[in-house]
């Protein structure tokens, strides 16, 4: 059952402006306008400067790797369970998962996911390195962080060289 959303009257403008309009149009127009449509930091309160080795609220450096915001299918087990989750953004260290109900910090996950137009899955051990739950999250963004601390060299080679594609499509 999934939860009834009030739409405001800024809501309904929005949708009267834009009825009629061909939904990958409006997704190439938020694409070009640069801003980035799964950057969970904005509803924090974080505004990026676009490089995504940014410092948070901590004043530390929190990742060392370029982040690609994209949306993937993942699977993950943890402890004889089995989770389907959506992949919101991908690193070459890591990735952020969405969930309703986030794994618990330090949890070892076995994921699996596909890139895009690549057929054979991607298997990598993450561990739990952030959680965004109900209680430090809005809900549509609770999930958790993994940092990839198994990976084999021919799947990490298959990130790094999606990842750089991507970065040198956009320039």
């Amino acid at each position: 059952m999934s939860a009834h959303i009030p739409l405001t009257p800024a809501d309904l403008r929005l949708y009267d402006a834009f009825a009629g309009v061909e939904p990958a149009f409006l997704w190439r127009r938020i694409m070009q306008s640069g801003v980035d449509p799964y950057d969970r930091r904005k509803n924090r309160g974080f505004e990026s400067n676009g490089d995504d080795v940014d410092l948070d609220q901590r004043d530390e450096l929190r990742r060392g790797a370029h982040r690609l915001s994209l949306r993937l299918w993942t699977e993950g087990r943890c402890e004889g369970a089995l989770d389907f989750h959506n992949c919101s953004n991908i690193a070459a260290t890591g990735m952020f998962i969405e969930s309703p109900d986030p794994y618990a910090l330090g949890a070892i996950v076995d994921i699996e996911f596909n890139l895009p137009g690549i057929p054979d899955p991607i298997k990598v051990t993450g561990r739990v390195v952030s959680k965004l739950d109900e209680l430090n999250a809005a809900e549509n963004i609770m999930g958790n962080g993994f940092e990839f601390i198994s990976i084999a060299a021919a799947d990490q080679t298959l990130i790094n060289a999606f990842i750089e594609a991507n970065q040198l499509a956009d320039r």
